[in-house]
């Protein structure tokens, strides 16, 4: 297995060679390497594939149909072995997209340069291409994989534009952060970001629209109100 493939699993999945266009796999392929790709390297015994590609209701050829989808990935050149009465993809973490996306997310925390770090966590969200898996998910799949993998591209998007605040980038804070709020608006630490980058863009008013709109919706939804740490924030803004 050279290191020119790339196993992509952050948006369709893709089987990319270098210098190549990527090849989108069918969906059962797709879920196949999916999983093995997220434990490259590593045996995932059978019946955890069939628990998380079929769910709790296989069909009855189901282990049968695995070995079908493990040949149509090996038809195209993926490396997939038998292995301890189960599978595994035989790569390189850095042939998956999304192990070198939590390698680069880790790695970000020990750059002591603000705007070194930054980058790294450009590198990091540029590997995204969409949700995770798209268009093959299935429920197992979603809860085991796709959302702790949305959840670590919040984490870092959130990371990212931390810095952004602090290297006085507030413009492109308020341009990454409107779709974020939009996306997540229970979100009480994007709001927070949101309003202090518009106050630092001098936008006083839109941040205390920003302030309203997420009390209106935390009371009219959940029938809590805004966390100390943003009422503090919006007090500041009054100026009082």
């Amino acid at each position: 297995m050279g290191v020119g493939v790339e196993f992509r699993i952050l948006g369709p999945v893709q089987v990319r060679r270098t210098g190549g266009a990527p090849r989108a796999l069918r969906r059962k392929p797709g879920q196949v390497l999916a999983v093995l790709a997220a434990q490259c390297g590593k045996p995932v015994p059978v019946d955890r594939l069939l628990d998380l590609v079929w769910g709790d209701d296989p069909p009855p050829r189901a282990r049968k149909s695995l070995q079908v989808h493990v040949s149509a990935l090996r038809a195209e050149g993926v490396p997939v072995r038998h292995q301890d009465a189960g599978y595994l993809l035989a790569a390189e973490p850095e042939q998956v997209d999304a192990l070198r996306f939590r390698a680069l997310t880790a790695r970000a925390a020990d750059v002591a340069d603000l705007a070194a770090r930054r980058e790294v966590y450009a590198r990091a969200l540029d590997l995204w291409r969409g949700a995770p898996l798209a268009g093959a998910e299935s429920e197992p799949l979603r809860a085991w994989l796709c959302a702790p993998l949305e959840a670590h591209r919040l984490a870092a998007l959130e990371a990212a534009i931390d810095l952004d605040l602090a290297l006085g980038r507030n413009a492109e804070a308020v341009d990454a952060l409107t779709p974020l709020v939009a996306e997540h608006p229970f979100s009480e630490n994007l709001r927070h970001q949101l309003m202090t980058a518009l106050l630092a863009c001098g936008r006083r008013t839109e941040a205390l629209g920003v302030f309203q709109d997420v009390r209106r919706t935390l009371a009219d939804e959940l029938g809590v109100r805004p966390s100390t740490r943003l009422r503090a924030l919006y007090r500041d803004a009054l100026g009082v």
